[in-house]
């Protein structure tokens, strides 16, 4: 309670969706509450939810003046409200959320404004996220019935999926050596690895992968027997070292899942690189980088793609260009050029999603008809890795796409296998993201227009840039003849962690579920849960309510004992499930062998992918429909210019779109 100056503050205007409504701001120890007797019901805002902060002389209606003055002068509340008053004497607080929850406020005290942007501030930016709501969150009765903790149980999966762990013929075993986190801080407890191979094997391959990421089991497909199995890059560096123990180790999970119903090694094994070719190459100048092929083809049996997916950063500033320019306006509910909103850089974030699906629908089918095992990874595993792991048991497995199977697939791929939900959500905020552009003021040239050359929602501050941000940048040539690679030479073994840093903050989650949104959208029937799961999952994410989302791994949440102090998020999903069901759901009966012919996979229509609206708090007809989002016939130009970094003779053309090659020898049937 020290950190509020004000606690209450009356006869404020309100903006938001295009209304205002005068009433009473509250700020409290973790939500910022709007009460009004013209509203059917309070107005509340968690202060994790909030990205970025404005404070600016004059209302609102003065960034966009001009577009108000017809419709001011025609509807009788915004007469009311304002009659006589000067719209520069007000002090106007502007809020973008991070769930895309736009509005401000106009305050007629200036000192009172003042108190409100500085309790905002002490507030948002917390120092240690066990100050979150979560830790003193009461649930409600219908919430206390659950305890989803134990929603996901490594020994009961994948007995699911067809592997009988306890059993000496599964050919896959758990280990326990990352029982206390030693082995990998950042990796799940239980271990699923071939039974062919000893710990103490593990323990030397270890040193070969990126934060000891070792290849381990994700996912069995009983109906192909394949594996898809995940892990960090190698660590070959520019002299191409090699590690014969994780070369026995990937060879032996291909040999373990590689025979097919007829008892026959399977001919297709896919080392799948999600990364662009030039960014691998620029770490392998740090001591990353990706498979040397000629150590890892087993049997002329395997081959390696790159997915040309691209880092953190640029989703995360695509995103971010994409709110600064179109959606910032969105207390005043403005119109968004639905033109301009699907042309250039905005419209890389539909791009994004595209390639994400596109590479989705090739290993999937790979999978079904190649019978192939894939081995994924990124540069540590956590991000695009698990975007692509996910999104392909969610094509494959009719479970996943039921509710409780989403919430065991979120634990497994998301949070057991070390999301970094703390850092890339940016619960531990940051001061800048606070802009006063009240100090010095002189004039009008100060006003609230500026603000779109100022927002930040996810990402750096300004121009900062991380050393890997403007090392992927770099020719090859640069990258090894530049002493930049003897100062991060052990980046990948070990990286100094800054807290409040916002620069490693990105809303790869958030992508992962937009991606889910298109499925879903496709196949409304095909998946339990509806659109609204999808929208509070992102809510929730941010909002700090609940304890699943607050740190980096499964190690820090044990030693936090978040299962003890908190509640899970998926109690309340599960206590309000009528809600988030969808009505026409018909469930799948598949259950294995039995019904081996039964189609029960899903894949992308690239030519459907749009606009998640919902999200964003806006019309389908503003952000989608004819003439919106360009063809996939028309993207061809736009993408390649998006993808310059991957080399021609990796890419090929499918429905005008540059996308990683694989062969169509791969597909001999649809």
């Amino acid at each position: 309670m020290e950190y509020i100056k004000i606690a209450k503050v009356d006869d404020v205007l309100l903006h938001r969706r295009g209304a205002v409504t005068r009433g009473t701001l509250h700020l409290t120890t973790h939500h910022l509450i709007f009460t009004s007797d013209a509203l059917s019901r309070e107005f509340w805002v968690s202060y994790s939810t909030i990205a970025s902060v404005f404070k600016n002389h004059g209302s609102a209606l003065i960034s966009r003046i001009d577009q108000h003055k017809e419709f001011m002068s025609q509807d009788a509340n915004y007469k009311d409200l304002y009659k006589g008053k000067d719209l520069w004497s007000f002090i106007n607080i502007k809020i973008i959320g991070k769930d895309y929850t736009v509005f401000s406020i106009d305050l007629s005290n200036e000192i009172e404004a003042r108190d409100v942007f500085d309790s905002l501030l002490k507030l948002t930016v917390l120092k240690d996220i066990s100050l979150s709501y979560a830790f003193i969150y009461s649930p409600s009765s219908a919430e206390s019935q659950f305890n989803s903790w134990q929603i996901y149980d490594t020994m009961v999966e994948f007995k699911r999926q067809g592997l009988d762990l306890t059993s000496s013929e599964c050919g896959w075993r758990l280990s326990n050596l990352n029982n206390d986190y030693k082995f990998c801080p950042t990796y799940p407890s239980k271990l699923v690895v071939p039974s062919e191979i000893s710990d103490t094997l593990l323990m030397h391959a270890s040193k070969y992968r990126s934060q000891g990421r070792i290849p381990v089991l994700t996912y069995y497909y009983k109906k192909t027997k394949c594996s898809i199995t995940r892990a960090a890059q190698p660590l070959p560096g520019i002299i191409k070292q090699r590690s014969i123990q994780d070369e026995r180790l990937v060879a032996e999970i291909f040999k373990t899942s590689g025979k097919g119903n007829n008892g026959l090694l399977q001919q297709k094994n896919i080392v799948v690189d999600a990364r662009p070719t030039a960014n691998a190459m620029a770490q392998a100048a740090l001591g990353g980088g990706s498979e040397n092929m000629d150590n890892y083809n087993f049997n002329k049996t395997c081959s390696r793609v790159f997915l040309g997916i691209d880092n953190i950063h640029v989703m995360s500033d695509t995103l971010s260009y994409m709110v600064d320019h179109f959606l910032v306006d969105g207390d005043l509910n403005l119109p968004i050029d639905k033109a301009s909103l699907n042309a250039g850089k905005s419209f890389s974030w539909i791009k994004h999603v595209r390639l994400l699906l596109s590479s989705t629908d090739t290993l999937v089918k790979s999978i079904i008809f190649n019978r192939s095992n894939l081995l994924v990874h990124c540069s540590d595993g956590w991000d695009r890795t698990a975007q692509i792991c996910s999104l392909v048991q969610i094509c494959l497995d009719p479970y996943f796409r039921t509710m409780e199977g989403f919430m065991v697939l979120v634990e497994k791929d998301w949070l057991s296998f070390g999301h970094k939900f703390q850092e890339r959500s940016g619960l531990l905020s940051s001061e800048s993201v606070f802009h006063d552009n009240t100090m010095g003021f002189s004039g009008l040239s100060n006003s609230s227009a500026d603000v779109n050359s100022t927002t930040t929602l996810f990402g750096k501050d300004g121009n900062e840039l991380s050393e890997m941000d403007s090392i992927v940048n770099m020719t090859s040539s640069t990258v090894l003849n530049s002493d930049i690679v003897n100062k991060v030479s052990e980046h990948f073994k070990k990286r100094k962690k800054n807290k409040n840093s916002l620069k490693f903050s990105s809303p790869i989650f958030q992508q992962f579920l937009d991606c889910i949104y298109q499925l879903l959208t496709q196949n409304p029937t095909l998946f339990e849960f509806n659109e609204r799961f999808l929208r509070r999952l992102v809510y929730h994410v941010y909002s700090c309510q609940y304890g699943t989302f607050l740190y980096n791994n499964e190690k820090d949440r044990l030693e936090f004992e978040v299962d003890k102090k908190t509640r899970s998020v998926w109690d309340y999903f599960r206590s309000r499930k009528s809600e988030f069901i969808e009505r026409d759901y018909v469930p799948c009966q598949a259950t294995g062998e039995e019904d081996e012919n039964e189609v029960t996979w899903i894949l992308p229509d690239l030519h459907k992918v749009e606009w998640w609206w919902q999200l964003y708090g806006r019309r389908p007809e503003e952000m989608n429909g004819p003439s919106a989002v360009p063809s996939c016939d028309s993207m061809g130009a736009e993408l390649n210019a998006l993808k310059t970094d991957v080399p021609e003779r990796n890419t090929s053309k499918s429905a005008g779109i540059k996308f990683p090659k694989f062969g169509l020898e791969l597909f001999g049937k649809r």
